[in-house]
């Protein structure tokens, strides 16, 4: 089975599992075989309603303010039985994506096993399961941070607790679809760069070739500059998903060792599960998102130097014409974008970059901890 019918089939499981109820506005039309932009209707508005009211200022809000009453101790501590529900959902998903590159780039002989979209299609069976299995610990567990919130407060009032059972049941089915869309859609935006770029080089990898292809009226340039719209217009939501992940890990290694020095007598120990949990789906996912994006640089560059090595074979009259028409061109690359900011471009170098980053700003931060305080911690040991 072709990458491309792989990556379908597992669209087509999003659309049957993740598109019911309410209406995101970029929805998976299968018949079509095509991603659509619809927002309008009240399932759109419902949609709404729940991503910015239930998951924005009532989850996330929640969740905060749980933080920090662990932290100052103004509620009582929360059940071990948290260590399990993150270690349940987190790593399950991380073993996911457990399935790395290398193995589709191994068993390359046999076209039936795609390895990289069979794990994609795991993972959003996964993130529709996982809705089920949060509200239920919500439920009969109180798992929940709804609870808690209300604790607090001591609201015992009918329609709030009516309200708490509403968002138990909608707020993890967003997350977990809004999750799955991500993932799914970057990932494969950035394998079908990565393919296309590799069949150009394949199909103009001599002179004759490109000139063949030139003078059918489909000159390789046009097609590349295809490819640049194409990225250009998703530069913004990859750039995005790019940063949230290299960010989310970035905060998670730095505030891992800061929060074990500062606050380990503080905080209860299931806190720390998270982040270790983070760290591996964070370092799974850039793995294989990082592989795509080192590709797509080297293959646009590799295409774009036999190009120009190419255009030596070509006649006089056309080659001033040509040399300018390439030098408009660019390597491919994706940089993360944060309000209208480019801060880097993702190449082989990236990974070094980050790590030297992440180990300078944990030790900055290491250093405000005071020297009594990781003395003590050391007893842990």
């Amino acid at each position: 089975m072709d990458p491309q019918t792989s990556m379908f089939l597992t669209f087509q499981e999003y659309s049957r599992r993740m598109q019911h109820f309410t209406s995101p506005p970029v929805k998976w039309i299968h018949k079509k075989k095509r991603w659509q932009f619809r927002a309008r209707g009240f399932p759109h508005y419902l949609w709404c309603f729940h991503t910015f009211v239930g998951l924005g200022v009532c989850t996330l809000g929640g969740v905060v303010v749980i933080f920090l009453s662990q932290i100052f101790k103004f509620y009582k501590k929360l059940p071990l039985v948290y260590m399990f529900l993150f270690v349940g959902q987190l790593s399950t998903t991380a073993a996911g994506f457990g399935i790395n590159l290398a193995h589709q780039h191994r068993d390359s002989s046999s076209p039936q096993r795609n390895y990289l979209w069979m794990t994609m299609t795991l993972f959003v069976w996964a993130f529709s399961t996982y809705p089920v299995i949060i509200s239920l610990s919500a439920i009969f567990f109180q798992l929940d941070p709804y609870y808690h919130i209300l604790s607090m407060l001591n609201i015992t009032s009918r329609p709030a607790h009516l309200f708490r059972f509403y968002l138990i049941c909608t707020a993890p089915a967003e997350l977990c679809r809004f999750l799955a869309f991500t993932v799914t859609i970057s990932i494969s935006t950035f394998q079908m760069l990565r393919t296309w770029l590799h069949l150009l080089i394949q199909q103009h990898s001599s002179p004759f070739t490109v000139m063949v292809s030139r003078m059918s009226g489909n000159p390789v340039e046009s097609q590349y500059r295809h490819g640049q719209i194409v990225l250009f217009s998703m530069e913004s939501f990859l750039g995005c998903v790019c940063l949230i992940a290299q960010g989310l890990g970035l905060a998670n290694g730095i505030l891992s060792n800061f929060v074990s020095l500062k606050f380990y007598s503080t905080l209860p120990i299931w806190l720390y599960v998270i982040f270790p949990c983070v760290a591996v789906m964070v370092i799974i996912i850039a793995h294989v998102a990082l592989n795509y994006l080192h590709n797509v640089a080297d293959y646009s560059g590799k295409l774009l130097r036999n190009l120009d090595l190419f255009t030596l074979s070509q006649p006089q009259k056309g080659l001033k014409k040509t040399r300018k028409e390439l030098r408009s061109l660019n390597v491919l690359t994706l940089s993360p974008i944060l309000a209208g900011h480019k801060f880097l471009m993702y190449k082989r170098s990236t990974k070094t970059t980050y790590l030297v980053v992440m180990v300078t700003y944990t030790i900055n931060l290491l250093l405000t901890v005071p020297q009594d305080l990781i003395e003590s911690a050391t007893d842990m040991f």
